[in-house]
């Protein structure tokens, strides 16, 4: 069967191992894309689907899609393909033809062996630098060298191989997924081949390199990889923005390993581990900074932009870094010493809140700024807590945060840089379609509204804690309804079921309670829990509720969620 036949779809671009190694191409992996991870699980269904066409069942099978970037080369060098995905299915064809060289040496095929070589393995003409068909990133380059030495020094390839081959430099750990591959193949290979001889051994190197096909997308920009692997609804590892940074930054030197390994090591690991599991959410408010149009589609054509024609590595790395420190500040509460006691109190209570990251990009700026000492501490003050007073009023009337990006990306060019809390005020005033919450939509609202359940009825009710003097830490405790939620008979003479429903999850019915304290008032009747709540609750919002409220019915609870609305629009003032 041709290879045109053995084709699943209509795809001028679907092709084989054979199309694509075949040529003079150089396929490289990313010099710090994540390991070989094939198991034996994904081993085991390639043999699978191998098996099903030597045995006639099939055809060819369907491997997916295989992402890559074409990179500039001098045409007297290999033409290089840098695989954006698919490197794991790549990697263990290669590694399949590697092991199949290494059965037909060792079974006297001698020419068959450096057929396979020449065509797939090596670019025997290119001596100027490592010339694999395949190169792989540096954690597994240790373990290729080891396979490919295994076929260096087999039979008649060791006068001949060792002198062809240039190795890539080598790289990463001694052991690994990707040599204990090698090894397991190569004894698949060498069982089938002792089974059923030379002929069924050659129909299953045919099928591996003819009949197992793909679709090669070439990207004419990286910045698309993000949105054809998600259109491509993969079920490996997402591609991140932070992947292709990382690729695009270290493509630069891609021909210098040990200068490419010493700032791997000495300049992007710390840069990566800082910035932890917010890595990949950093780069897109850092973008907006500077361009506050940019939308996710176009992030990484934008950073490409703003690192323009510089080649350094070193240098890129450095203008990323930038604004690490405020967006650490915003995203895990990581606060510099150098920062002063008042703002660092307004930074613990937003990081408390849980403010959504459409405020990024505009609260970065001012902490940079703050940090470069050209805002003051009373702007900075005073800037943050206006845009904490407009997200909570907000968060209390429930409405959704549509629009707060387009919102806050622009607020320091239209504040002209001088982010003052009237500048702030009128920007977000102007925006006609984004509401800032009067008091008496707030108060109404807590009235109301069923908060319970909401993430800010934990943090009002924190915050008015704090206000009644307690200094219990952070908001460390259980939510529990006076009015319990489930009606008893004590409690029905109290209220009725309708108003009951209406009110018991509102503002005024909620207090903080240890977890330990909530489990043993649960549904008491309100004498038993004033009495504990008076003696022995640790929080002071809750002595004072006993201590002030002999019953509690709809009308305590009514006066209670009034209480709290006034004491609200005073503390967060629009």
């Amino acid at each position: 069967m041709s290879l045109t036949q053995a084709k699943v779809t209509d795809n001028t671009h679907e092709m084989s191992f054979h199309d694509l190694f075949v040529q003079n191409n150089q396929i490289q992996i990313p010099l710090f894309q994540r390991e070989y991870v094939w198991t034996n699980r994904q081993w085991k269904r390639m043999v699978e689907e191998l098996e099903i066409i030597v045995n006639g069942e099939d055809s060819n099978r369907f491997l997916g899609a295989v992402i890559a970037v074409r990179r500039e080369a001098n045409p007297s060098m290999p033409q290089p393909f840098e695989i954006v995905d698919g490197q794991q299915r790549l990697s263990t064809l290669y590694l399949f033809m590697m092991a199949a060289t290494w059965v037909a040496v060792k079974n006297n095929h001698d020419d068959y062996a450096r057929g396979l070589i020449r065509k797939y393995l090596i670019i025997d003409w290119y001596e100027a630098g490592t010339n694999t068909k395949l190169v792989p990133s540096f954690s597994d380059r240790n373990q290729f060298c080891k396979a490919f030495d295994q076929l260096i020094n087999t039979g008649t390839l060791v006068d001949w191989l060792g002198h062809k081959t240039q190795l890539p430099n080598r790289s990463g750990s001694d052991n690994g997924k990707y040599i204990s591959q090698f090894f397991k193949i190569r004894k698949y290979l060498q069982d089938r081949y002792f089974e059923r001889g030379f002929e069924y051994f050659n129909e299953i190197v045919e099928a591996a390199t003819t009949k197992l096909t793909f679709v090669f997308i070439l990207l004419k920009d990286p910045s698309s990889a993000t949105t054809v692997f998600e259109g491509l609804n993969d079920s490996g590892i997402p591609i991140g923005i932070g992947d292709l940074v990382r690729n695009e930054v270290f493509s630069k030197i891609s021909n210098e390993p040990n200068r490419a390994q010493s700032i791997h090591e000495h300049v992007w690991l710390p840069f990566r581990e800082k910035l932890g599991d917010g890595f990949d959410n950093y780069f897109f408010p850092y973008a907006m900074i500077r361009e506050p149009n940019i939308i996710k589609a176009d992030l990484f054509r934008q950073l490409r932009k703003i690192w323009g024609n510089v080649s350094s590595p070193e240098e890129i790395i450095k203008a990323l870094d930038e604004y690490t420190s405020p967006y650490l500040t915003l995203n895990s509460c990581i606060i510099p010493k150098f920062y002063s006691l008042p703002v660092k109190d307004v930074l613990i209570r937003l990081n408390s809140y849980k403010p959504p990251t459409s405020i990024y990009p505009l609260t970065m700026r001012l902490l940079k700024e703050y940090e470069l000492e050209k805002l003051s501490e009373n702007i900075v003050i005073e800037a943050l807590t206006t845009i904490e007073s407009f997200l909570v009023r907000r968060s209390i009337c429930g409405i959704e945060p549509t629009g707060l990006l387009a919102l806050f990306r622009t607020i320091w060019n239209v504040t002209d840089a001088n982010p003052t809390k009237e500048a702030i005020t009128e920007a977000i005033n102007k925006r006609g379609t984004v509401e800032w919450p009067d008091d008496e939509r707030v108060r109404m609202t807590l009235m109301n509204r069923s908060i319970y359940g909401a993430p800010i009825c934990r943090f009002i009710l924190g915050e008015y804690e704090k206000s009644q003097g307690s200094d219990v830490p952070e908001n460390n405790f259980w939510i529990e309804h006076i009015m319990p939620q489930k009606l008893t008979d004590g409690w029905r003479r109290e209220i009725t079921e309708e108003n009951h429903k209406k009110y018991v999850h509102t503002i005024g019915n909620l207090i903080p309670l240890t977890k330990e304290m909530n489990m043993d008032v649960s549904t008491a009747e309100y004498g038993v829990k004033k009495a504990e709540f008076e003696s022995n609750s640790i929080f002071a919002s809750t002595r004072n509720l006993a201590k002030h409220h002999n019953h509690w019915n709809q009308e305590s609870i009514l006066n209670r969620s009034q209480v709290i609305a006034e004491w609200v629009t005073k503390r967060w003032i629009k």
